[in-house]
This record gives structure tokens, C-alpha cells and sequence, in this order.
């Protein structure tokens, strides 16, 4: 199949891109940045609407739209995502298969179902959730994979590590459930959403087995062989700091608002669709990708 990858030099989109062309697949590239993999390369950014033309010569049966901007504090972050994917929805496209995040679904002390009601509480889960709607009265065949936090050797998961191993503060009780998803079992998970049962279906994706975010912190000094932080900050006082950081434009990935509300919030995920109509199963234990994760990274 003709396959168009957006945000191909991304987290998600490389490693599909590889995966895709190793299964004999025809693999079109758009990025801002070049992959440097060895098939068709567009370069331009998704609000370009020319440069997404470009993708357009010729019709792609698939697309992947992985482009997104995660950041918060992203003055461009609604248009990025809601706008720039409506630049490659195209009448013709077989299927549109779109990575989507479940926190569309707001928090939950329950495990969460697809169908349960939409509950965005970020800019960001808010302009998924957007995304999400658009393609569904697009009338373009679809398939949304809604994914938990993805970890795995990126920049993102280094500074988290890597602050662990500083002994960054338990923020709060440590007791909310922290559901995650290897990049591995991500990247199955969109390979099986070719799959013509996946179409018009929306399925949540996550680990097998989820953890809360104390049990995360500890196996993630244990892999790093170090001592477990003794040290908590109550939420407030953590969002607090985290503001004064925020405006004294000194914050990173582990003080900012945003992020502090992920890291308490509670949510665990139902995954029973994507196990029963793709035959999703998750195979990387967090354990396992937590020790390949520092070991790809190179901390020791």
C-alpha cells in the first residue's frame, strides 16, 4: 500500500516508518525535519497547506497522522493539531488512521471504555478531542488509536529519569494509577489498525498492567540502581512552584503546570476492544521497558 506518515521524524513516526518499509510497504514521509530513511521525504509543516498538496500528486491509500504539538504552553498548540490535520483530510483516502490520546477521556477511578463520555481537561486533550470529532464527520474512513502516555528512549523520558535519579520529590501520595504504553506496543498497535475490522473504530491502547505513579518512581530507581526518594511536595504547594517557574520562564518538562497535573491525575485504561477486534496484547512489561529504556538512553 501507498502509506503517508505525518510527523515522520517524530517518537512515533520513525519508528513506524521502519516498520512499514520492512514490511514492503510504499512509505511517504512528511516532516519538518528529514528522518533520514530511505524513502520518499516531504518536507514542510503541517499548517503549510502547499507543502501538503505536495502529498497529494498522488493519492495515498493510508495515512498516519502522528503530527501534534504536545506542549502546553504552545501559543500554536489548537491550530497546530486541529488545523493541521485538516489539511491532509482528502475524499479518496482509504483509511485515516489518527494516533489520539485517551486523555480525551478526563480522569476516571475506573478503568476508561471507549465509549464512555469525552472529558478533556487540557488545551491539549481538548484539541484531540477536537481532532477526533472532525474526522468523524469527515466522512473519510477512519481509525483513532487512543494511546496513554507513550514512554521510551526519547528526550522527554530522559529528563524523567534522569530526575529520578537525582531524587526529584513524590508530588502528592503516589497512589493514582499512572497507566503507560511501551513505543513498541504502540507501533503494533498502528500496524494492526490496518486491519479492515479496525475501521470507524476508535480503540484505547496502554499497558497490559498498570501502575500507579509511586510504583512507576520506584522501578525506575530500582532500574537505575538507585535509592527511592524519601522527599513529598503536596499538589498545591508542587503547583504553585511550578507557576512561579512558569512565569519566571525557567520551567522544563518536570515543573511545569501541565505537568504536574498529569503525574497526579488518576487513570487506568480498559484495553479489552483493541484485545478482542485487533488482537492487540501487550508484550513490553514496564519493567522490562523501563531497563531498556535507560540502557538505549545510556544513563548508568
Amino acid at each position: 500500500m501507498r502509506i503517508l506518515i505525518t510527523g515522520a521524524s517524530g517518537f512515533v513516526g520513525k519508528r513506524l516508518a521502519l516498520r512499514l518499509l520492512g514490511e514492503g510497504h510504499e512509505v511517504i514521509l512528511f516532516s519538518r525535519k528529514n528522518p533520514g530513511l530511505p524513502t520518499a521525504f516531504i518536507k514542510g509543516d503541517v499548517l503549510d497547506r502547499k507543502a501538503s498538496e505536495k502529498c497529494f500528486k498522488k493519492m495515498p491509500d493510508i495515512i498516519y497522522h502522528l503530527a501534534a504539538s504536545l506542549d502546553e504552553t504552545d501559543p500554536l498548540l489548537e491550530k497546530v493539531n486541529i488545523e493541521g490535520m485538516k489539511n491532509f483530510l482528502r475524499k479518496g483516502i482509504k483509511r485515516f488512521i489518527l494516533l489520539s490520546s485517551v486523555g480525551v477521556l478526563g480522569e476516571s477511578k475506573f478503568p476508561l471504555s471507549e465509549d464512555m463520555p469525552q472529558n478533556p481537561e487540557t488545551r491539549y486533550e481538548k484539541s484531540k478531542a477536537a481532532q477526533e470529532r472532525i474526522l468523524m464527520e469527515s466522512g473519510i474512513p477512519f481509525t483513532i488509536i487512543r494511546s496513554t502516555i507513550i514512554y521510551g528512549p526519547n528526550s522527554f523520558w530522559k529528563r524523567i529519569i534522569l530526575a529520578a535519579k537525582k531524587g526529584y520529590p513524590m508530588i502528592g501520595s503516589g497512589k493514582n494509577f499512572w497507566h503507560l504504553v511501551h513505543i513498541d506496543d504502540v507501533i503494533e498497535a498502528l500496524i494492526l489498525a490496518l486491519k479492515k475490522e479496525a475501521e470507524n473504530e476508535i480503540f484505547n491502547i496502554a499497558d497490559g498492567d498498570p501502575k500507579t505513579y509511586g510504583e512507576i518512581y520506584e522501578e525506575i530507581c530500582r532500574a537505575l540502581g538507585a535509592k527511592m526518594t524519601e522527599k513529598k511536595i503536596p499538589v498545591l504547594a508542587a503547583l504553585l512552584y511550578a507557576k512561579i517557574m512558569e512565569i519566571a520562564g525557567k520551567s522544563d518538562v518536570t515543573t511545569r503546570t501541565s505537568s504536574i497535573r498529569r503525574l497526579v491525575r488518576n487513570r487506568i485504561v480498559d484495553i479489552s476492544k483493541a484485545r478482542s477486534v485487533l488482537g492487540y496484547e501487550p508484550k513490553v512489561s514496564f519493567e522490562e521497558g523501563i531497563r531498556r529504556t535507560i540502557k538505549e538512553l545510556g544513563i548508568k
